[in-house]
């Protein structure tokens, strides 16, 4: 009888002992699964057709215009990366956090959550350019009251689907370019290839015949090689040339800005006597030729360009230009 109780009692207390071990190791696993619960970078993109940072630019101690991170979170993320913040919105449903151009890492904090130290952006962020960064957030806790009532809050996640950085098309135009000088109309040609950054050339004159000069003279009439003033039939004529190749840029979908410089000319010619020679003389007081500098704007819409730009020959002769050609991607 003695024996059958104690072996009772040795029954008992083995039962006792798993009971609380199993417990033990329940509510470990609890605890190691609540500690994992992090949050995470579910997705990361460009938005091209975003021009906030653009239209309202910040810029860093540099003077250089930043990029511009919008982030899919709450309010209560904290942020940081190696080349520092230079200004942080909190508009409603997510954060805009304005940061140097060339960064590519980004720490997270939370104060529930933890932190992700250094994550590596797919890019590195340029000036000008706006992208969404989106967080995956850990489900809600659940919150027990007196053993019976169930308090759960729901938190609304945003799913966003991973995509590749837009790539932009290799982009070609051809434009017929038309415009006027201060003595007749100009016509010329202009080529652009490129994709967010390209190039182009352009080619304008008056499309007259070349005028052979025996020299020149000033606007007192006096030849430059001998001083005389010889006598004049009182016809002018004037030769415009502009030939400038320069860069591109996507400022949006539809909108490019360009500049460029070059090689130009703007010459006025007085014509001679026919006692004289009848030959012409180049009037270096109304004439310049040189360095000419251009820069302007071109909108596309669908297969058609349009542009609109300005020119000079050594800043002192200006003229405008139009134009309107076709697109192929």
């Amino acid at each position: 009888m003695i024996a059958s109780n104690h072996i009772y009692s040795l029954r008992a207390a083995t039962h006792r002992f798993t009971a609380r071990l199993v417990l033990l190791l329940l509510f470990a696993f609890t605890c190691i699964t609540g500690s994992a619960q992090q949050f995470t970078v579910s997705g990361f993109r460009a938005l091209p057709n975003d021009v906030s940072a653009f239209i309202h630019p910040v810029r860093d101690l540099n003077g250089n215009a930043c990029a511009l991170l919008k982030v899919q979170a709450t309010a209560d993320f904290a942020f940081s990366t190696p080349l520092g913040i230079v200004k942080r919105l909190d508009p409603v449903g997510e954060i805009w956090l304005y940061v140097p151009q060339g960064t590519h890492k980004l720490t997270i904090k939370h104060p529930r959550w933890g932190v992700l130290r250094d994550y590596e952006l797919p890019v590195k962020l340029e000036s000008h350019v706006t992208y969404e960064l989106t967080l995956h957030l850990p489900p809600a806790p659940v919150e027990l009251k007196h053993d019976t009532i169930i308090r759960t809050r729901i938190e609304r996640d945003t799913v966003t689907k991973v995509l590749p950085r837009q790539r932009v098309p290799l982009l070609f135009m051809a434009l017929a370019t038309a415009g006027i000088y201060a003595h007749g109309p100009l016509w010329g040609v202009m080529l652009v290839l490129g994709k967010r950054n390209g190039g182009y050339v352009h080619f304008s004159s008056d499309c007259r015949t070349a005028i052979h000069s025996l020299g020149d003279c000033d606007d007192d009439g006096r030849r430059a090689d001998n001083a005389t003033t010889p006598y004049y039939s009182g016809t002018t004529a004037y030769r415009y040339l502009l030939a400038t190749a320069g860069a591109t840029h996507r400022l949006s979908h539809n909108l490019y800005l360009f500049e460029g410089i070059g090689y130009g000319k703007s010459c006025t010619y007085w014509q001679l006597a026919p006692s004289e020679g009848g030959g012409y003389l180049r009037n270096t007081a109304e004439s310049a030729k040189g360095m000419a500098a251009e820069a302007g704007l071109i909108f596309a819409w669908h297969r058609l360009c349009f542009s609109a730009a300005a020119s000079t020959v050594r800043g002192k002769y200006w003229q405008a230009q139009v134009g309107i050609g076709f697109k192929i991607k």
